[in-house]
């Protein structure tokens, strides 16, 4: 998702995305130079373009230390689900509480299940491909606080590492780009509203099409 929306407060991220569509991410725009991020004012307009960057680069760079943290914590849940009831105790000692073959079978299907989600949806490799991509994204922006790419290299840059990401899960970004706004702004930070329900499902349900209303001040 290379990079969010710098001229309009009321882009959501749920305009944001990867590599599939990130024209609606990072729209070009004239007076990107003249503002900050969502129109955050600043002292001038490098200082501006900088703090914009930063807001992109350590909003990707959350984003994907989330989704690495949540796939790998369900692949680890996984495979000690796996381990568990693969073990013959385990199942002999289920069978002492529920005498019910049936119900003894099921335990005993759970290892398969388990196995074949995980192998389903690759969450170790999908967590290590995060992973990488976070780093690209931290790297960049040490690169452009150590004066070792301008602003127009760096933009270059931040577009090729959309190129191995996957849709964007919207709700997720919107709290990565909070937190962003945050770090980079403090009390000036803009900040997306999100419900109990797309906090609770952000690292499940994509909410494509959905749009977050947008507040001044940094978010509770």
């Amino acid at each position: 998702m290379a990079s969010s929306e710098r001229t309009a407060p009321d882009t959501t991220p749920a305009a944001a995305s990867t590599a599939a569509d990130t024209s609606a991410v990072s729209p070009a725009s004239s007076v990107a130079a003249d503002k900050g991020l969502s129109g955050n004012p600043s002292s001038g307009a490098a200082s501006s373009a900088l703090e914009g960057f930063r807001v992109d680069c350590l909003m990707n760079a959350r984003y994907h230390s989330a989704r690495e943290a949540f796939l790998d914590g369900v692949h680890r849940w996984l495979m000690f689900g796996i381990i568990v009831f693969g073990s013959a105790v385990v199942i002999d000692l289920f069978e002492s509480v529920f005498p019910s073959s049936f119900v003894k079978a099921l335990f005993a299907a759970f290892p398969v299940i388990l196995g074949a989600l995980d192998l389903t949806f690759d969450l170790s490799n999908r967590a290590r491909i995060h992973a990488q991509i976070k780093r690209r994204y931290f790297e960049l922006l040490a690169d452009v606080a150590e004066r070792m790419k301008t602003m127009e290299q760096a933009e270059a840059a931040m577009h090729r590492c959309s190129a191995d990401e996957e849709p964007a899960y919207h709700a997720l970004l919107a709290t990565a780009w909070n937190a962003a706004q945050e770090m980079v702004y403090g009390d000036r930070a803009k900040h997306y509203k999100l419900s109990w329900w797309e906090r609770g499902a952000k690292q499940f349900r994509r909410f494509e099409g959905s749009r977050f209303p947008v507040a001044e001040g940094a978010s509770s």
